[in-house]
C-alpha cells in the first residue's frame, strides 16, 4: 500500500510546481499572484516583482508593447505598456496608458502596431 502512495509523489509535486508557475510571461514581465490577487508585474527575480497592471485577464505582447484587458477595481478596460520605456526603476505612468473602451484601444492598435487581443 505504502509504495503504491510513494509513486504518487513525484506527480503531486510536479502539480504543484505547475500551479505555481506563473500563467503568462513575456521577458520580464510575468503573471503573478499576492494574497489572492492577480497581478501583472515586471518580475526582479527572487520572486519580487514591480505591479504593472492589476487583475489582467488578456494580454499579448510584442517587442515594443505589452497589451492588457483587465479588470482593477471591478472595472474592465484595455491598457497597453511601453516595454522600450519601461524599467525596474521607471514610474509607471512613464509608459502603462489606459483605461481605454474598446473602440479607441482598437484605433491605438492600428496607430501604435499594438499586440491583438482576443474577442473578450
Amino acid at each position: 500500500m505504502q509504495r503504491s502512495v510513494l509513486k504518487y509523489i513525484p506527480l503531486l509535486v510536479a502539480i504543484f510546481l505547475i500551479g505555481c508557475s506563473p500563467s503568462w510571461s513575456d521577458g520580464p514581465y510575468e503573471i503573478y499572484w499576492i494574497d489572492g490577487e492577480k497581478a501583472l508585474g515586471f518580475n526582479l527575480g527572487d520572486d519580487a516583482y514591480i505591479r504593472r497592471i492589476d487583475k489582467p485577464h488578456h494580454i499579448s505582447a510584442n517587442e515594443m508593447f505589452v497589451s492588457v484587458y483587465a479588470c482593477p477595481e471591478g472595472a474592465c478596460a484595455y491598457y497597453y505598456i511601453d516595454r522600450l520605456k519601461d524599467h525596474k526603476f521607471a514610474d509607471s505612468s512613464e509608459f502603462v496608458f489606459g483605461p481605454y473602451t474598446e473602440k479607441t484601444f482598437v484605433q491605438l492598435q492600428q496607430k501604435l502596431r499594438l499586440p491583438k487581443l482576443e474577442q473578450q
